[in-house]
This record gives C-alpha cells, structure tokens and sequence, in this order.
C-alpha cells in the first residue's frame, strides 16, 4: 500500500493499481491476483469439507458429554481424528471421498478431555456385542470397586454417563440419537456387579454405530469440577452392514523395490 501525493486524486481502479481513501488519505494498491486452484487442490478441499462436516455432526450427536467433558480444543483435535480417517480412503475416490469408505474404528479412543484420559478414571474396557436378532449390549465387567474406579477422594459416588449415535452410511440422513440415564455408583459399595445396557436398532444397510462413554465424581448432589476428575471418550465405534460387523480393510502399500547398481566404486586399501 502506497500514499498518493499530488493534486490530482484518483478514486477506483486503473489497471492493475486500486485508488481509495483510508480515513483522511488517499492510498492505493495493486490489484489482488487472481488464484486458481489446481484439480487435486480442489479435491482436496472437498474432501476436507467432507471430513469437517462428519466431525461436526459428531460433536451436535454427544452435545451433552461435549458440555460436561471437552476443552476448546475438541473441534480441531476431532476434525484432525476425521482427516486421519478420510486418508484410509483410497486415492482414486479423491474429490468424492464418504465415511463409508474410510476406518471408522479410528474415532474409537478419542478423549473429549485432552488432558484426562477415561482410563485413568475407570480402569475396565466395556464390551460391545451385536446379538445375532440384531439386539446390541454394552457390558461393563463386573468387579471390585477399588480396581475400576479412582475416585476424587471426598466423593460419595461416581456417574457413569454413556450415549449413542447409530446413523446411515449411504446418504439418506437418517440417524438416531441413543439417550442413557446416568449409572450411579455408590463409592461405600465394594463390589461392582456386571451391568449391561440393552438395545434394538434398525441395522438394515450400512450403518455407524457410535458410543461415548463419560465419568464425573459426585459429593452429595454437587459434581467435582476439578478438571483431574472428570473424563469422557469414544468408547466404541463400528461400521455395521446388516447387522454385522464391517472390518475395515486397508489398501496394500505399494513396496518400492531397491534397484541394485550395477557399476559400483569400490574402496581400495593403498600402502604406503
């Protein structure tokens, strides 16, 4: 940007130079260039969009664990788990890539609060089955209380805080949000009993089935909000066609081969 200095005063484009006022002084300045993007720019854009928009629909799905549970960070660090699932997808299906495509067990393990893994506050692994009626269970193991919880140590009990999301692979845009009331674990229990939770879901077609998993400490009605106490993650994630599960099959790399030179130097001892 320039001052223009004179008599004359320009106001609007000539050439590639812009005259305008900015307050009190006439400045001007080169015209912005025009950029275009290149075809794989392009695609790649698309499908940065496309990655971004599954993370958003994410985040709305566990809205209530995302107020309870995550950082500012969230958004960028589950458009970054999204991108990393979108690259799984194969390269020809650049500038159209969908989710169905892609590993959707990769958001399996994202913690909403960076700083607090889930595992360090409840120790068990809960385990997911598709019965073969199409009747999912959420089973959390039973055992003693002090080898599945660390507690806050003024707390009274601990809630266990799950939800699901099951919605369509195929574009149709159907979706259903799975609400769960709070389990309540009395810490002056010693024994945790094996707890299942019960579902029937539509599994025609190829489906994502999601669920997240939160833990907060309690004393009497008021919740800790000491930020080592509190955390929340995704517990599972699976693609289902069907009513069975979809593994995820990767491309096989392409090895480049090492080619052996044919006419090396070779060393050669000299003595003095």
């Amino acid at each position: 940007m320039a001052r223009v200095n004179g008599i004359v005063r320009f106001s609007g484009q000539l050439g590639d130079l812009v005259f305008y006022k900015r307050g009190k002084k006439d400045v001007v300045r080169h015209k912005a260039a025009n950029y275009t993007l290149t075809e794989n720019s392009r695609k790649s854009a698309k499908d940065f969009g496309a990655a971004s928009r599954n993370a958003s629909y994410i985040r709305k799905a566990f809205a209530p664990l995302v107020k309870l549970y995550a950082y500012d960070d969230l958004l960028n660090r589950l458009n970054k788990r999204f991108i990393e699932i979108f690259k799984t997808i194969p390269a020809e299906h650049a500038g159209k890539k969908k989710l169905i495509d892609g590993d959707i067990a990769l958001l399996k393990g994202f913690e909403f609060n960076s700083s607090k893994p889930l595992e360090q506050l409840w120790l068990s692994e809960s385990d997911l089955r598709i019965e073969p009626d199409g009747l999912v269970k959420l089973i959390l193991p039973k055992g003693e209380i002090e080898s599945l919880l660390k507690p806050h140590p003024k707390a009274t009990e601990a809630r266990l805080q799950v939800m699901g999301f099951h919605f369509d692979l195929d574009d149709t845009g159907g979706y259903e949000i799975i609400e769960v009331n709070d389990l309540v674990i009395p810490l002056s229990n010693s024994h945790f009993p094996k707890t299942v939770l019960a579902l029937s879901l539509n599994h025609k077609c190829d489906k994502a089935l999601i669920f997240a998993m939160g833990i907060s400490f309690f004393t009497g009605t008021a919740r800790s909000c000491d930020r080592r106490y509190y955390a929340g993650k995704i517990i599972h994630a699976l693609h289902v066609k069907d009513g069975v599960i979809v593994d995820f099959v990767a491309q096989p790399k392409v090895k480049s081969e090492v080619v052996e030179q044919g006419d090396k130097l070779s060393w050669a001892v000299e003595e003095e």
